[in-house]
């Protein structure tokens, strides 16, 4: 007779999720000095961490805003990082609360990081999704709130090589997905052309550009 196993709850999801966290926190205190510096408001920078809860959606606005560049740029920008949340959802939501408050706040706690836990073992796993989403989202909101209250003390944020946080950022996402020479050529071929393009675009721009490009020659 084989014994059923014990199906995970949201505290074993939280319980996964504390070795990223204090990333997730460090992280959550750059955007917060950073936002802080290019003139996002306190609350702001908090309410944006709580609702859009997305680094690389938040960082590339950051980039757009620092450049005083249009709002089109910015939310473009965050609809083509964050495309793959469409495949991400579709893949849980058949594990969703199918009541439509829960099922909203549920949604909002899907990450990277949450997902992968929540599909591990194959079906998705709501409680694991929720408890890590939960543990991820106080870390990067309670560290943005953390960097947009105490950034001050850091003074000009390029001074301390917080400047790099935001190319250090995305490299990180680049390295991570990288599995052949020909992404690491359309990656070559993305840079080099959103550097040639930076001078004479709005802010925001190169990067919209940038995205269509490496689609194009990213494609088989």
């Amino acid at each position: 007779m084989t014994e059923r196993r014990a199906e995970p709850t949201a505290a074993d999801g939280v319980r996964l999720a504390l070795s990223f966290a204090p990333a997730d926190f460090v992280e959550g205190v750059a955007f917060g000095v950073i936002a802080a510096a290019v003139g996002l408001g306190a609350s702001q920078a908090i309410a944006m961490s709580a609702t859009a809860f997305s680094g690389s959606a938040q960082f590339a606005s950051l980039t757009v805003v620092s450049d005083r560049g249009s709002l089109a740029a910015v939310l473009l920008a965050v609809v083509a990082l964050n495309a793959r949340y469409l495949v991400f959802g579709a893949s849980v939501a058949p594990a969703l609360s199918r009541n439509p408050l829960r099922r909203v706040a549920e949604a909002q706690m899907l990450t990277d990081a949450s997902w992968a836990l929540a599909v591990r073992d194959g079906a998705p796993q709501r409680a694991l999704l929720v408890g890590a989403g939960a543990t991820s989202l106080v870390a990067w909101t309670s560290g943005t709130a953390a960097g947009v209250v105490f950034g001050g003390v850091f003074g000009d944020y390029r001074a301390v090589g917080l400047d790099a946080a935001l190319p250090a950022f995305f490299l990180c996402l680049l390295l991570e997905r990288v599995h052949s020479s020909r992404e690491i050529g359309t990656i070559v071929c993305a840079g080099a052309l959103a550097v040639a393009l930076t001078p004479y675009l709005p802010a925001g721009a190169p990067l919209l550009v940038v995205l269509a490009a490496a689609l194009a020659l990213g494609r088989p």
